[in-house]
């Protein structure tokens, strides 16, 4: 049985998939092959294959027509995304299964897949709607973290019952391998809080709050009045344009309290996540990796979207929602003295989105896939 994982997007997608890949190849009758679309992809296989004592696994670059360079040169990602897809039809007609962890490869049997059984590895377990996620139909297998998401795609009409398989969240198993390699400290020896916007216009609090937020923290520190750090990591498809000037100018709000990423392991690992004493955010899923320890949340709405009884906003539920810039630094500063009014429903959807047991999810994905494609 030949297997493909294809990598069509930044690295961060690695750590969803690459143990799932790693416990599929170790099946007897299965050989595996990984694609990839980033070049820095091989380095973060290669890590996560050190951190869980595993082999390495073949690995192929795509390759990328003068078209498709030229795209990504102009950090035209999602359009270069579908050239990429579309070129390497051929290629990927060879195998038995492909597997990819983002619903666009679902276009794969429009543009001419036919051989290869189609299977979705989801990544991410958030509330937020996508556009895309039309797609997910189109994918003969999909693999989902937890009940939450299940029941979501099944009420929509998107999956079958039969086609869908609950394996849990790999990453959680990659994290538990590479936990150990980063702990972030300041030399003030204060915990920290996470500032974690989404990178979509429409949604994010990052165009209109982050600088307030890191000059907020900023002046606190300054007072002897801050009980937090900050760590700055926006979701790393923010640099996807401008040319590197947004990085820049980030990287220039730095200083010994505030701590700024735009692009190193940490932000896809769950380093930041995971040791957090705060999360300050608005609809990126890693609030549900947060959530793993519970513990005080804080959501930004600066558009004062209507967001209550909205299911794509379910995890604002679980902080207090902040929509007037006045009452930001305010509402962090009680974040802690009100969580304990949160923590019961943080437990409860942490438990619907991920299931029990939390470890364990690559091997059962793994296996997931195995006893499909005997049946196929």
């Amino acid at each position: 049985m030949k297997i493909a994982f294809i990598y069509i997007a930044e690295p961060y997608q690695c750590y969803h998939t690459a143990s799932v890949a790693s416990a599929l190849a170790a099946i007897p009758g299965h050989d595996v092959v990984e694609y990839y679309s980033f070049p820095e992809t091989v380095k973060h296989l290669a890590r996560i294959r050190r951190a869980l004592d595993v082999p390495d696994l073949p690995l192929k670059a795509f390759p990328k027509s003068l078209k498709a360079r030229l795209l990504k040169r102009a950090r035209r990602l999602d359009q270069e995304r579908l050239v990429v897809l579309r070129e390497n039809i051929a290629e990927l007609n060879q195998y038995d299964a492909v597997v990819a962890t983002e619903y666009t490869a679902g276009v794969l049997k429009e543009m001419g897949l036919r051989r290869p059984k189609l299977i979705l590895l989801m990544h991410g377990a958030g509330d937020r709607y996508v556009n895309d996620e039309h797609l997910v139909r189109d994918f003969d297998l999909t693999l989902v973290p937890g009940p939450k998401v299940e029941t979501y795609f099944q009420d929509k009409g998107l999956l079958k019952q039969e086609t869908t398989r609950v394996v849990g969240y790999p990453k959680f198993d990659v994290f538990e391998a590479v936990q150990r390699e980063k702990t972030i400290s300041f030399g003030n020896g204060r915990p920290f809080a996470l500032y974690n916007p989404h990178y979509q216009r429409k949604l994010t609090s990052a165009s209109g709050w982050m600088m307030p937020l890191i000059q907020g923290f900023k002046a606190q520190s300054e007072s002897s009045q801050s009980d937090y750090n900050l760590v700055v990591a926006p979701h790393i498809k923010t640099f996807h344009k401008g040319f590197g000037i947004r990085e820049r100018q980030l990287k220039r709000q730095r200083s010994p309290e505030v701590l700024v990423d735009t692009g190193s392991s940490a932000m896809l690992d769950m380093t930041y996540t995971s040791q957090a004493a705060l999360y300050i955010g608005d609809v990126s899923s890693q609030v549900y990796e947060f959530l793993g320890i519970p513990r005080p949340c804080v959501f930004l709405n600066p558009r004062k979207l209507p967001w209550r009884d909205d299911p794509y906003f379910l995890h604002w539920t679980l902080g207090e929602v902040v929509e007037d810039l006045d009452d930001l630094m305010p509402a962090i500063a009680r974040a802690q003295e009100r969580h304990a009014a949160y923590r019961p429903a943080q437990e409860s959807l942490f438990q619907e989105t991920f299931g029990t047991p939390l470890l364990g999810g690559s091997q059962r994905a793994a296996d997931a896939i195995a006893e499909f494609m005997a049946a196929a």
